[in-house]
């Protein structure tokens, strides 16, 4: 699933269009937690009144949301007082990401492999024993939302912004915090930028693992842009920079979550041997192999479009 836009993500890209380049680096920083922070509790609030593919989905979203901007906090304050929140918030995605990829593998792969491999193989099966794994996966989502973590990290991260935790001791205004806003976001994204491209050198003979910290790098690009953009008001340079980092987002996340959902159907396969099964796990790792030659040809000329993609800053 990509990053959708949602109703949550709206209004914290109002939110966000409070940020000028006239701010300084400081103010910036409470813009952008207190975006995140909005988002993750509405996120939150959703995910607990009706645990579902689309609510789980919107709040792994807004955590990878949040730890980007914690990040991007870390690197300006030159910090580690965020560490727990960061350590609270990884928690939590985690814990959310195997029911996540049950989703997918019931809702993509295996309903989009039911007509293909009629005739070949029966994945009703598969679905069945996905579906129950999928049940037990969203009982602990809910045990898990309904205990301590969430509240940890929503009150670690109030305090943090009352506290201004990231200015040291003495809530003393460093020079690095003083300075506008504009200035450090272009060195931000130059950066992030650069060691994108340099990690993605060679990309059709990167190992999956190599693969999916590319993802992580180009998710955390991508939302180091969303939270800055206001910065660049009015730039068509940015739109168009921005859509290819979407394009490479979308390809990479396809990528890694169908790396992840294989990896599902080994378990069920290791688990239940019965012919049916394997047979099943079998034909559709047959069309996945196909299916991942494909997205990798796509990607090397998505990557070449962010590769050649114009500087905006």
């Amino acid at each position: 699933m990509s990053d959708r836009k949602t109703a949550s993500d709206r209004k914290a890209a109002r939110r966000a269009s409070l940020l000028s380049p006239r701010l300084s680096v400081d103010e910036a920083i409470v813009v952008i937690l207190t975006s995140s922070q909005a988002e993750l509790i509405t996120a939150l609030r959703a995910a607990l009144d009706r645990p579902m593919p689309e609510t789980v989905h919107g709040l792994r979203v807004a955590l990878r949301r949040l730890r980007a901007a914690l990040a991007l906090t870390e690197r300006w304050a030159d910090t580690e007082a965020l560490h727990d929140i960061q350590r609270d918030a990884k928690a939590l995605s985690d814990a959310l990401r195997e029911t996540h990829h049950w989703d997918i593998l019931i809702s993509t792969t295996l309903e989009r492999h039911r007509e293909a491999l009629a005739g070949i193989a029966d994945v009703t099966p598969l679905i069945e024993g996905a579906a129950s794994a999928r049940h037990d996966g969203y009982r602990r989502v809910r045990a898990l939302l309904d205990g301590q973590l969430p509240q940890k990290l929503l009150l670690g991260l109030a305090l943090v912004l009352s506290q201004q935790r990231w200015r040291g001791e003495g809530n003393k205004l460093a020079k690095r915090l003083s300075i506008r806003v504009g200035e450090r976001a272009k060195r931000d994204v130059a950066r992030a930028d650069k060691r994108l491209k340099a990690s993605g050198k060679r990309i059709e003979r990167l190992a999956d693992e190599a693969r999916n910290e590319l993802g992580a790098g180009a998710n955390s690009l991508g939302h180091t842009i969303d939270f800055l953009e206001p910065i660049w008001q009015r730039s068509k340079k940015i739109g168009r920079y921005r859509d290819r980092v979407r394009a490479l987002q979308t390809s990479l996340g396809a990528l890694g979550d169908a790396q992840s959902t294989q990896q599902l159907l080994n378990r069920i396969a290791e688990d239940d041997h019965s012919p049916a099964i394997q047979r099943a796990v079998g034909a559709i790792a047959g069309w996945s192999a196909r299916d991942k030659v494909e997205r990798l040809n796509a990607l090397e000329a998505i990557w070449r479009d962010f590769r050649t993609a114009k500087r905006f800053w």
